[in-house]
């Protein structure tokens, strides 16, 4: 019997109808009587033709869903992304800047130390139809935020006989929309499997913030902030993959510094999830496979210094704990975010839900301190999204994956570093150069009164490099130093309008000058060409011309030692060459005017 011979090619429902006549009318000529369209051949013509279609139809939409650039189911995305190794967020939360202000009585002379209390993290603040949660502590005896960087300003008030009567504490921190919840689940035995997974009630979930597991069930007490917050052997950690083994967290034998930086460490954890959304909006976390009796069974191997590699070996061990039977789940989490949180400068103006700690001697005073306690976002509140659509899902896979939760490039590394938590501290500015395999990160911090410095708090060194340890490529080793600040000055002459107010116009004039060098609009290694501010300056209205303008470079006592890298065109006032009207900084560098009222002379002509 001749081999059959198939054309595979046709796929739709006509090309294939046509293939099976084809086929019948060459192998089976002698069957076909009437093959009109009222004939049972031609109705088993259409029914295979139909179900042959179909099938190719569903074969077609199954690879599809497979492929980034085609996929159009919202679960294959998600798919697709779990296999990239990413999880797509939900909500996203707006974050912005509040001024929050007490009133304290005076001791002497100075504002009544012994009055300055402590607003604790997570307290709320209200506006604009959204709640707002404090990030970080707000201390209002320090000086600095917790992470390092100078946020407190006093203004004396004085009554009308000129005696001062109190003073007006204020200090600059960040807050986040959203509220925080939690969430308690009871382990039964039945829950003691690998790979449990813990389903949140709500659908609008930013995040979790700590899970705890305490022994027993029937809690009708729920645990603290700062139970939630402690390092010990009831919490569990999340990792961005079950094969992680080591968080980043606080160092408990090492007590925070001067600026309040907190020494951060990795240390090893087999009680680790992650957490995901589903498709549908949900929040779920995931707990890992092992059991604690395997997790015994490795610590006898600890004092040889093994554990981490026994873990290796061991796969029950090395995706992490199961939970324990018998016990109790706390997960702390927040909810809100998307895109109506994103309310404007100065609509966060009410007291919420406070903790605030007051423990001067008088409780009178305590609670007058407490209830002059006010707020304002002194910019908008940005960064509020709602869950991600098809297509930015799409670009977020795509642009996402390159990284692979490793710091290969210059960015890599910025990128990565930003993410360390606040509590370990925080660099004003950094710069990150390469040279061979030695990655130089370079740092500065500010002064209290907001001015860039190279003088870096040593725990914060340490924290940038134990943290970015784990992310280097193998061959790279890393080295944090200090940055260098340039410090500029001004000397401009301009030529005015003869009816023009001359005052007004030198204070626009200076104005300009100092918002072109904000240090918070610049980045380390940024050149500035100065056509560009020539342009600013001669649109100020009055001003007719530029008649010269020179730059200093300021050096020493109160300035820093750095000495720009470009030829002075006199070494005694060092006076900058420019070179193609820029000034150049080089990737360890960034360019300052310390003090705009002093370094930028203006003089005028009529």
């Amino acid at each position: 019997m001749a081999q059959k011979k198939i054309a595979y090619t046709e796929r739709d429902f006509l090309g294939i109808r046509n293939e099976l006549l084809r086929i019948t009318n060459t192998y089976y000529p002698d069957l076909i009587q009437n093959a009109n369209d009222a004939s049972i051949y031609s109705v088993f013509l259409d029914l295979n033709a139909a179900v042959s279609d179909n099938l190719n139809f569903q074969i077609d939409r199954t690879f599809q869903e497979t492929v980034l650039q085609f996929a159009q189911e919202r679960s294959s995305l998600y798919n697709l992304a779990r296999t990239y190794g990413l999880k797509i967020p939900g909500n996203r939360p707006s974050v912005t800047v509040c001024d929050i202000s007490i009133t304290v009585p005076v001791f002497g002379d100075k504002e009544d130390f012994r009055y300055l209390g402590v607003l604790r993290t997570g307290s709320q603040f209200r506006g604009g139809g959204q709640i707002f949660e404090l990030v970080d502590e707000c201390n209002f005896s320090s000086p600095y935020s917790v992470d390092g960087v100078p946020n407190r300003t006093k203004i004396p008030n004085f009554d009308a006989n000129g005696i001062l009567t109190n003073y007006t504490i204020t200090k600059r921190e960040v807050v986040v929309n959203g509220v925080t919840r939690i969430f308690k689940k009871e382990i039964t035995d039945a829950d003691n499997k690998p790979f449990f997974k813990l389903f949140l009630p709500e659908k609008n979930v930013i995040g979790v913030t700590s899970v705890i597991q305490k022994d027993g069930v029937g809690y009708q007490t729920l645990p603290t902030n700062d139970e939630f917050l402690s390092v010990n052997n009831n919490r569990w950690y999340e990792v961005d993959a079950l094969a992680e083994s080591e968080v980043f967290v606080e160092d408990p034998s090492s007590p925070p510094d001067e600026a309040g930086i907190k020494v951060g460490k990795y240390m090893y954890t087999e009680d680790r999830f992650i957490s995901e959304f589903t498709p549908e909006g949900f929040f779920f976390l995931t707990f890992g496979s092992g059991n604690q009796t395997s997790q015994d069974t490795l610590d006898e191997f600890a004092s040889k210094g093994v554990k981490l590699n026994m873990a290796k070996f061991m796969d029950n061990v090395s995706l992490g704990n199961m939970v324990r039977g018998n016990t109790t789940l706390f997960v702390q989490y927040r909810v809100g975010g998307g895109q109506a949180s994103n309310v404007g400068a100065g609509s966060i103006n009410t007291i919420g839900t406070v903790n605030f700690n007051v423990v001067g001697p008088s409780p009178q005073i305590n609670q007058a301190v407490i209830n002059s306690l006010a707020v304002t976002n002194v910019t908008a509140a940005i960064g509020g999204a709602n869950q991600m659509t098809k297509e930015e899902i799409r670009n977020y896979i795509s642009f996402n994956f390159a990284s692979q939760n490793r710091a290969v490039t210059i960015t890599d590394y910025i990128s990565r570093l930003r993410t360390m938590p606040a509590t370990f501290g925080a660099a004003a500015k950094v710069g990150v150069n390469e040279i061979e395999n030695k990655v130089n990160i370079n740092v500065l911090s500010y002064t209290p009164q907001g001015k860039l410095t190279s003088e870096i708090s040593h725990t914060l060194k340490q924290n940038i490099s134990n943290y970015l340890s784990n992310y280097r490529m193998l061959n790279d080793y890393i080295v944090v130093g200090s940055a260098k600040v340039v410090d500029l000055a001004f000397h401009v002459d301009l030529l005015l309008e003869s009816s023009s107010n001359q005052g007004d116009i030198v204070t626009t004039v200076i104005t300009t000058i100092s918002d072109y060098f904000d240090v918070s609009k610049i980045e380390m290694g940024q050149d500035l060409n100065m056509g560009q501010l020539r342009g600013q300056i001669i649109r100020v209205p009055g001003v007719l011309n530029i008649i010269d303008l020179k730059i200093f470079n300021k050096v020493g006592g109160q300035y820093s030692q750095a000495i720009t890298s470009q030829p002075y065109i006199d070494l005694s006032t060092r006076e900058i060459g420019l070179i193609d009207d820029t000034i150049y900084a080089k990737p360890d560098e960034i360019l300052q005017i310390k003090f705009p009222e002093k370094d930028i002379a203006i003089r005028v002509k009529k």
